[in-house]
């Protein structure tokens, strides 16, 4: 047994012995035919792959971003007919060398953008380099919504989205937002608490992907739902709001409702923020749909100017975000800087 250890042993080591010599002798090959080396691939993949299309690699496109070869051809490995969302194209490309160039590429200096390299070899001497590179998961799409509709006169409902975790939905009355934007964790979702007023309401919807919640569909427009004086007492008093000493204790009929909702909440003119644990932020910041948001004491958010450790903020006061980067409509035209802070 230990024979045949030491005998494997030195065989491994002769093949790495040999791998090593092929890859130092390659570039010395190129040099010697006079040729100018080509060390490295600079790629940026280009992917129109969409699930539900046919799989074709007419929908790839590699733009080169070194001197020295080109793209020959693209084939593509997967073999199915249409393209599921929990697919991973993957791709071989054919490169060609230009004359007067020879590939002898060293990977530690290739720099792929769009994709990853599964595996490299070369072909007809060292004037083609063959690679498969593995495109993103189609698990980091998300559908678009075909379909926004009012389902009652307060409840919305839309077509789901494949690989949607949640949904984001924005109301709006007589065309004016409606506070911030609501999550869902379903294609639907119950308005009525934000539709106690009298007016013609609409709103969109977007899917957030469940993998990266910065991948989001476009948004979808709903049609109208018109709350007037023939039904806005029916909805007042099927969605009651009175006064409360903080967030989470202004309801009684609709409390039910409240307790199984997070997100945002209205309290007459007022807005709180409820996390899925059912806890909200007090005299602090919270980051919520990649903008910031500042609540007091009893967890409302806050609107205007803000001082937070010496420095001054302000948070628009339609949709409460903190604003970065420009002129703040305060009237006074002051500016704010790229992190929200007052530029004095």
């Amino acid at each position: 047994m230990r024979v045949m250890k030491r005998a494997a042993a030195v065989i491994n080591a002769a093949l790495a012995a040999c791998v090593l010599a092929a890859a130092v002798r390659i570039p010395v090959m190129a040099e010697e035919n006079g040729n100018t080396v080509i060390d490295r691939l600079s790629l940026n993949v280009v992917s129109e792959i969409k699930v539900g299309n046919e799989c074709t690699a007419r929908d790839i496109e590699i733009e080169i971003q070194n001197e020295g070869y080109e793209v020959r051809d693209i084939e593509l490995v997967n073999k199915s007919q249409v393209w599921g969302n929990a697919d991973v194209p993957r791709i071989l490309v054919y490169f060609r060398a230009e004359d007067g160039y020879t590939f002898a590429i060293d990977r530690t200096k290739n720099r792929i953008l769009g994709a990853e390299l599964e595996y490299a070899r070369w072909d007809d001497f060292l004037c083609r380099y063959i690679v498969q590179l593995r495109l993103p998961s189609l698990q980091e799409q998300v559908g678009e919504i075909t379909e926004a509709r009012w389902d009652s006169l307060t409840c919305a409902g839309w077509s789901p989205s494949y690989n949607a975790a949640r949904y984001e939905v924005q109301l709006y009355r007589d065309g004016k937002r409606i506070g911030p934007v609501i999550s869902a964790d379903t294609n639907s979702c119950d308005l009525g608490l934000h539709m106690r007023a009298a007016g013609t309401y609409t709103y969109r919807v977007r899917a957030v992907n469940r993998r990266r919640e910065t991948v989001k569909s476009e948004w979808a427009e709903s049609g109208v739902s018109v709350i007037d004086s023939s039904n806005v007492e029916w909805v007042q008093q099927q969605y009651p709001v009175i006064s409360g000493s903080g967030p989470g204790q202004a309801v009684s009929a609709a409390a039910p409702y409240y307790q199984d909702m997070y997100g945002w909440i209205p309290e007459g003119n007022l807005w709180w923020y409820r996390n899925p644990d059912g806890t909200y932020t007090t005299n602090n910041w919270q980051y919520i749909d990649e903008k910031w948001y500042y609540f007091d004491s009893k967890g409302y958010m806050v609107t205007g100017w803000i001082d937070w450790n010496d420095k001054s903020y302000y948070c628009d006061p339609e949709s409460g975000a903190m604003l970065v980067s420009m002129i703040v409509p305060d009237g006074l035209g002051r500016r704010v800087d790229s992190t929200g802070a007052w530029v004095q």
